[in-house]
């Protein structure tokens, strides 16, 4: 039986073996861990209901970013696929869609004060008048 810090160090070792960048590392084996004590129960126990549990108290309960569930989402399906070569049916973990922002569009004055404050005479000069 694999215990949960066998089972982060060898998710430790796969990511360094795939060449991952350090950032990856430390944020996978962060949600992994997060995850695997809120489970509370023996990694060979673990299947896709518990992941989508705890994916859905991530967002219901305690409101965490689209970004934020699916770097969970990632780090778990590569424990899972790659370090516990565990076959799931990975559809049944969704990717939480992100909304779309608009970007925020200047005002004429806003781009004509940008264009006023320039110190470059080039970006300065004249062209098509707003």
């Amino acid at each position: 039986m694999l215990t949960n810090q066998q089972a982060l160090q060898r998710l430790k070792a796969d990511i360094q073996l795939r060449g991952l960048s350090a950032n990856t590392l430390e944020s996978y084996l962060t949600h992994v861990k997060i995850f695997l004590e809120q489970c509370n129960r023996p990694v060979e126990e673990i299947d896709e209901t518990d992941i989508r549990k705890f994916l859905g108290r991530l967002i219901v309960e305690k409101k965490v970013s689209p970004g934020t569930v699916n770097i969970y989402s990632a780090a778990i399906r590569f424990f899972f696929a790659v370090t516990l070569n565990r076959t799931m049916n990975y559809l049944q973990i969704p990717r939480v869609k992100r909304p779309k922002k608009l970007p925020e569009i200047l005002t004429r004055d806003e781009v004509s004060e940008l264009i006023a404050h320039s110190a470059n005479t080039k970006h300065r000069a004249p062209g098509r008048s707003c």
